[in-house]
């Protein structure tokens, strides 16, 4: 599975583009892989403002820790974002969504990300992941070093209900966050209203 590279933003299956910088926006409404090799995206962009909701309990993610070392949470700010190509089998789709941390200093991430896909106008296109599985360990993530989720959606034609419109950014909010990263990519299709997201781990 190759992975898509990006930059910091506010927002949204072939190659991926990135985009990466804070937003105060929050992720909204609804329309219409397992991990592999990782491939960096090209392209950057800005979302319009007007896109998204913030996850309501920080996406199920734990509240920022006490001041130890290494216990600071990451931020919006201090992370990069990237999107794998599709991995796909039994009608299953699975697309690894990685957190890169670029600061200097180590930070943690526990929880499930609030996740949504954002046309180029800022609306919201069907509704936010649900959640997938059980909370995972904290993970402190060093710099440079990365923690991930799996997003998972079926193939087209398993379920009658059909594919949601094909997004121009995913919008997340790293668990704890309520500022948003934004890629730029249109690979994310969703079908059978099957969209999931799994806590962060490794």
């Amino acid at each position: 599975m190759a992975i898509a590279s990006l930059t910091l933003v506010a927002a949204g299956c072939a190659g991926a583009s990135d985009t990466t910088a804070p937003t105060g926006a929050t992720p909204a409404a609804h329309g219409s892989t397992a991990p592999g090799k990782e491939r960096p995206s090209d392209a950057q962009a800005s979302v319009p403002a007007a896109a998204a909701a913030a996850p309501e309990d920080s996406a199920g993610s734990e509240p920022a820790a006490a001041a130890e070392p290494g216990s600071r949470r990451c931020r919006a700010a201090d992370l990069g974002m990237s999107l794998g190509r599709a991995d796909a089998g039994a009608g299953q789709v699975y697309f690894r969504l990685t957190f890169e941390n670029k600061s200097q200093a180590s930070c943690t991430l526990r929880g499930f990300p609030g996740v949504s896909l954002i046309k180029r106008d800022g609306s919201v296109i069907g509704v936010p992941a649900e959640r997938e599985g059980g909370m995972r360990d904290r993970m402190v993530i060093g710099p440079g070093r990365t923690a991930g989720v799996t997003l998972h959606t079926l193939n087209q034609g398993i379920e009658d209900s059909g594919c949601w419109d094909r997004p121009d950014y995913l919008k997340v909010y790293p668990p704890g966050s309520t500022e948003a990263l934004t890629l730029r990519t249109p690979q994310l299709r969703i079908c059978g209203d099957r969209f999931t997201t799994t806590a962060t781990g490794g």
